[in-house]
């Protein structure tokens, strides 16, 4: 690394760059000058941008007089001044650290707390393209959200560093301007110590063609045989023509693979998607996979081969922790560290016992395969269950264990009975529907969340060192002040996480809280508050604090009072906990809240309020008597650990007589027009109803069963369904097939995302859909009175909404009125936790530097998608 100090700087920092003048010409140099704005903000993903006011950062020039406003600086203003970078080439890598020295932190920090450690900043440099011709460039942007190459911008970027899918440019000869947003989170970059911000670019030349990382994920080896039979591989489409993957075939024979789906396996130009394959190895000892991808591209039939990639499999006992792959139901493949219970646990017990299932969730920024996650259990080798680590789709979760993460954890459970078939397992079986759930710090959370919306499945829960929810955790302190009813429907969408709420739910369960009185990562406020709210629910929680212990530490998960409580739990001979007499069940998303004694609330008569139920039990009259607020319609569902459902209920007041066992699911409870309860049989679930996986906000779209696809590519719209699926793979490892046709997505199972740009928009398939364009006018809302709110037609107007389809699935539609309009509104696509993004949003181009606050509307469709009356339209 050799130091290059900075010419100039605006606020802090700048770049250049140049190419190495000798092959292969990879830039070096990069972030040689920085040039950045210090401004205060967390909404990133909304915009909120105060450099767009002055037409954005792209269209400053430097210039050491010039002064801009600053909530954080001395004087409330900011210039340009100077700091160095480090760089490095051959392969091109710089590392920019950003920090602000002048900016008073220690007096900030005590007044405003995490809040004015979250900030933003911007950094400019050149990228110069010897000899020529063009070249085709791999950009990886670790730490990374927003940036533009000259002027065209890209937003999403590699936050975490995931480096799953980097940008492929196609760049001419000469100087590229490239700016970068860089923005401070606490919980990515810490809420203590060093207050700067650290990025890494990475440039790599490459020779076109298909390409892979070579991040294999395979089933590991265990006592000779697969753990499973399903694999995948990510590739890169580095042409800019479509690629057709045609075939996958081990080089040696020592492997059969084949391709999951029917091939051609189409990747857009610039696009990154999993592969998915089977593997067997029929009477192979070979522990090393060498494999070819064969693909063709558009405008050739010649069939190409990708080079070799190899693969040395880990060897594991099946006492150990190893690699078990299964799909989920969106169709990517994903994996579990599998711990099935001990030899001392065989001989105990017969192989017609079936145990739990013990679920330990890994924190932020760590993957389930590393030993510090998989041995994480090692002290307590002989526990009665089956041990699993799951992943939660990417070190961070995904979304923190909410919607597509816990699809993980969900999916790698029900394929346990699949692991138990392939390895022809003779010791205890698993029971799928009961489990003891543990976690740490962001896996604490994730602890919460299970208890709050899977209660019936739980015999116990353990959150260690976790946060109560992202809304306590990470401060909205500083966002942009917006009118009160669009505050309150941002923070209304992310209501299914604060996880506060819902303690009421778990009443009943033993839960066993742990954390460190010196805990500086995440504060020891959060399990004592919880540890408050659960004995205000009339129950309890042995909370045990560890003097002056950390966040972190070796045996965390396996102190000497965890320990006690799994072996409490589990010696219980797989033995649900009693459900109280009298218990209540809150919702907030019927789509994510399983059932809670044996009721499932399917409907809410408003998206803006708690459902509650609370529930009295008469065993001796097998009777149940229930309070509703704001429950439109719900139903019983028959547990197999619970006997107990009555064969009557009283619900506000109306009396029904229920049917039993498995026909209790063959009829609702739904509340009429005048508050009377009735009970209804059939199907009701038609496209004019909202229902299931399409319940909630715009997240509800990682709900599908299916690969998602996006429709719309075109000239226009090409970079925004590239920039769409690159940050679902990025964030979430979801696959997204793009079409250039929209009767390519005819017959498709999964969930679509629609692109599109004028004055026209493709009408929904629910004819009564109250957000439409009308030709030559603009976008029209019809609110929650049924009257039509028309908005003009104008520079950067855009909308994000979801839609229904039949069949449970959901239409997202991204439209903009121009292109400033549909960048503005993909933005809005759910990427990082905490955004908070409701059902429809409409933007203007002042969103670019007021956020959130400067929407034209925004709000929830109700259970006949129609407008809420809570939603705010301009």
């Amino acid at each position: 690394m050799a130091k290059k100090a900075a010419k100039s700087a605006f606020c802090r920092g700048g770049m250049s760059s140049g190419l190495l003048r000798s092959a292969p010409e990879v830039w070096n140099q990069l972030l040689r000058r920085r040039r950045t704005i210090l401004m205060l903000c967390t909404e990133a993903t909304w915009g909120a941008d105060p450099l767009e006011y002055l037409g954005g950062f792209r269209s400053l020039q430097y210039d050491p007089k010039s002064r801009y406003h600053s909530s954080l600086a001395p004087e409330g203003l900011v210039s340009w001044t100077t700091q160095q970078a480090e760089n490095s080439s051959n392969p091109a890598v710089a590392d920019l650290t950003v920090d602000f020295p002048h900016i008073n932190w220690e007096y900030l920090r005590p007044i405003d707390g995490w809040a004015s450690l979250q900030y933003q900043a911007w950094a400019r440099g050149r990228l110069v393209i010897t000899g020529d011709s063009s070249q085709t460039i791999v950009m990886y942007t670790d730490k990374v959200l927003e940036f533009w190459v000259d002027d065209q911008p890209y937003f999403g970027g590699d936050f975490y560093a995931f480096r799953r899918a980097p940008l492929v440019l196609h760049l001419h000869s000469g100087s590229h301007t490239i700016d970068v947003r860089l923005i401070r989170d606490i919980r990515a970059m810490g809420g203590v110590g060093d207050t700067s911000i650290h990025i890494k670019l990475n440039a790599q030349k490459s020779d076109g063609g298909l390409t892979s990382t070579g991040e294999l994920t395979l089933p590991d080896l265990f006592e000779g045989q697969l753990a499973s039979q399903l694999a995948s591989i990510p590739i890169r489409n580095e042409e800019q023509e479509w690629i057709d993957v045609q075939d996958i075939k081990s080089v040696d024979k020592a492997f059969v693979l084949a391709m999951t789906r029917e091939s051609p396996f189409r990747v857009a130009p610039g696009q990154t998607r999993p592969l998915v394959f089977q593997i067997s190895m029929p009477r192979s000892t070979s522990f090393n996979l060498s494999l070819k991808i064969f693909y063709s591209v558009e405008s050739s039939s010649r069939l190409l081969s990708s080079p070799v990639i190899t693969y040395l499999f880990p060897r594991r006992t099946v006492q150990e922790p190893h690699k078990f792959t299964f799909l989920l139901p969106s169709g990517v493949l994903s994996y579990l560290m599998l711990r099935p219970p001990s030899q001392k646990v065989r001989n105990e017990l017969s192989s017609s016992e079936a145990l739990p299932v013990l679920l330990c969730l890994h924190g932020a920024g760590l993957d389930a395969d590393s030993r510090g996650v998989s041995h994480m259990l090692d002290p307590v080798p002989d526990l009665r269950a089956w041990v699993l680590f799951p992943t939660g789709g990417s070190p961070w979760s995904s979304d923190d264990w909410h919607t597509w993460g816990f699809m993980d954890v969900e999916a790698g459970i029900k394929a346990l009975l699949e692991w138990i078939k392939i390895s022809e397992w003779k010791g205890p079986q698993v029971d799928i529907n009961k489990w003891l759930v543990s976690g740490h710090s962001n896996g604490g959370q994730g602890t919460w969340y299970a208890l709050t919306h899977h209660p019936d499945k739980i015999l116990g829960g353990a959150p260690v060192s976790g946060y109560s929810s992202i809304q306590a955790y990470v401060p909205y302190t500083f966002w942009r002040t917006s009118d009160p009813r669009i505050h309150d429907l941002i923070q209304g969408s992310l209501v299914d996480y604060r996880h506060e709420l819902f303690v009421e739910n778990f009443a009943g369960i033993p839960i066993k809280q742990q954390h460190g009185s010196a805990d500086d990562n995440v504060p020891v406020y959060h399990s004592r508050r919880m540890a408050q709210l659960i004995s205000e629910a009339n129950w309890s929680s042995k909370y045990t604090e560890l003097p002056g212990r950390g966040h972190w530490f070796d045996t965390v998960m396996t102190t000497t009072s965890l320990c006690e409580f799994y072996d409490q739990i589990l010696s219980r001979q797989n033995t649900a906990p009693s459900l109280p007499q009298a218990f209540t069940m809150i919702v907030a998303n019927p789509a994510s809240m399983t059932s809670r004694g044996g009721i499932v609330v399917d409907q809410l008569m408003s998206p803006n309020q708690l459902g509650r139920i609370q529930i009295e039990r008469d065993d001796a009259v097998s009777r149940w008597t229930l309070r509703t607020s704001n429950i439109l319609r719900f139903h019983f569902k028959p547990l197999s650990s619970n006997s107990l459902l009555p064969h009557s209920a009283i619900v506000d007041g109306c009396s029904v007589r229920l049917r039993q066992n498995s026909k209790l699911e063959d009829e609702w409870l739904v509340r009429s027009f005048d508050g009377a309860w009735k009970l209804s049989r059939g199907n009701w679930q038609s496209i004019e109803q909202r229902f299931g996986r399409q319940l909630g906000n715009l997240d509800s779209i990682l709900r599908t069963r299916g690969i998602l696809s996006i429709h719309g590519f075109n000239v226009s719209n090409s970079s925004v369904c590239l920039q769409i699926a690159r940050n679902l793979y990025q964030y979430f490892g979801a696959d997204a097939e793009i079409n250039e046709s929209a009767h390519a997505y005819l017959g498709r199972a999964g969930n679509l995302i629609s692109v599109e740009t004028g004055s026209t928009m493709s009408p929904s398939h629910l004819p009564s859909f109250p957000i439409t364009v009308d030709q030559g006018k603009g976008i029209c809302v019809r609110d929650a009175q049924g009257g039509v709110k028309l908005y003009e037609f104008e520079e950067g107007l855009g909308a994000i909404f979801v839609s229904p389809l039949p069949n449970e699935r959901l239409e997202l539609k991204i439209w903009g009125f121009d292109d400033d309009g549909l960048r503005h509104a993909a933005r809005l696509l759910p990427m990082l936790t905490g955004v908070g993004q409701p059902d429809f949003v409409l933007v203007r181009k002042r969103c670019a530097w007021e956020g959130a606050a400067g929407v034209l509307g925004m709000g929830s469709f109700d259970s006949f998608w129609k407008v809420s009356g809570a939603s705010f339209l301009l």
